[in-house]
């Protein structure tokens, strides 16, 4: 599956049952390729127990390029541990019309 540039997909991400993600201080999503990087995080999400929910805009899916673009969720507790995901690789596809829609 690929994500077409302009779209506004909303990815699901899941993490193990072992990790509960309501307990976490601060949860990050970060999409990257190259220099390329777009991290959301707090009202940018929706957090449950083991998943999280990513909504991307158009001018977000626009900022790739065709190729793979890597995904990964870091998260802190108020103890000051840090737990992450494995990076998961996501293909991009280009679009003729780059531009934002109204």
């Amino acid at each position: 599956m690929a994500i077409i540039q302009g779209v506004t997909p909303t990815f699901t991400l899941t993490v193990p049952e072992t990790v509960d993600l309501t307990e976490a201080v601060n949860v990050y999503a970060t999409f990257s390729q190259g220099h390329q990087d777009i991290t959301k995080t707090g009202d940018e999400i929706t957090v449950r127990a083991h998943e999280v929910d990513v909504y991307l805009s158009q001018e977000d899916t626009l900022s790739f390029v065709k190729g793979s673009v890597m995904v990964e969720m870091n998260w802190t507790y108020a103890d000051g541990s840090r737990g992450a995901t494995y990076k998961v690789c996501i293909e991009w596809d280009d679009n003729l019309l780059k531009k934002v829609l109204q």
